[in-house]
């Protein structure tokens, strides 16, 4: 009697070299909208407790490569553990990307929330976009 192996493939998911262009694109994303901003002369400034904070440079850099570099883990841990994984990290990060947009709402003036704004918005959209898009070969 001759049976046939089924060997079972493990997807493949790369290596965090991978995702480093998408973290590197979304802090240099989110470097421009905060240098435009600034050359404006906008104040990035969030009320904290019963003062301000301003906003600069440096963490919405170091944000944004936070936030690429969590987004990029989660996705490898669904892709790894569930069928459709892909397909799951896009609603947990659409999800997620909504209700960051609710932090601008503590910007000092009109201004600096719209600059918050877009910046969630510009790091939301390369982290999205460009993970999926370096995903998209691999098992979904």
């Amino acid at each position: 009697m001759n049976e046939a192996v089924q060997e079972r493939s493990v997807p493949e998911v790369g290596t965090w070299r991978d995702d480093w262009p998408v973290a590197v694109a979304a802090a240099g994303a989110a470097a421009l909208v905060w240098v435009g901003a600034t050359v404006a002369g906008v104040d990035v400034a969030v009320r904290s407790g019963s003062g301000t904070r301003e906003v600069g440079l440096v963490s919405v850099i170091v944000t944004a490569l936070v936030v690429a570099v969590a987004a990029a883990g989660l996705l490898r841990v669904l892709e790894r553990r569930t069928t459709g994984g892909r397909r799951v990290w896009t609603g947990i990060a659409l999800a997620v990307w909504a209700v960051s947009l609710a932090g601008p709402a503590s910007a000092r003036t009109l201004s600096a929330g719209l600059t918050l704004a877009a910046l969630h918005l510009v790091v939301g959209a390369v982290v999205i976009v460009g993970l999926r898009r370096r995903h998209a070969d691999r098992v979904a």
